[in-house]
């Protein structure tokens, strides 16, 4: 759909060094994940990992990836690398970076409830 821009960085900040992640997904067709206010940070393009040190590719299809531990790993930064690139880094400095393209479907939503109100916010990339 659209690019990413420095307002995900806006809107995603307040969200860093505060909760870890407590839900991951990793399925043939996309990468979930949530933490603190996003009930769902997910990509249906590529997903690259640093995970202990050891780097991974997810571009749809089954894997043997060890997404399961990004739980209880707090996101502290989120860097725009390109308009294509996103990386969040995690305190224990493990690494992934979401991708999208300027297509016309969606490579990555993103979806968080409001502070005080029962109302949902959804970024489509």
């Amino acid at each position: 759909m659209l690019p990413f821009d420095a307002r995900i960085v806006d809107l995603l900040r307040p969200e860093l060094g505060g909760e870890a992640i407590h839900f991951v997904g990793l399925g043939a067709l996309d990468f979930q994940f949530a933490f603190g206010s996003l009930l769902r940070v997910q990509n249906m393009q590529r997903v690259d990992f640093c995970l202990r040190d050891v780097e991974y590719t997810w571009e749809e299809g089954a894997c043997a990836i060890p997404a399961w531990l990004l739980i209880g790993q707090v996101p502290i930064e989120v860097v725009l690398e390109s308009p294509i690139t996103l990386r969040m880094r995690f305190l224990s400095g493990d690494w992934i970076r979401l991708h999208t393209e300027d297509g016309q479907y969606e490579s990555q939503i993103f979806e968080w409830t409001r502070p005080n109100s029962d109302a949902i916010v959804l970024e489509i990339y």
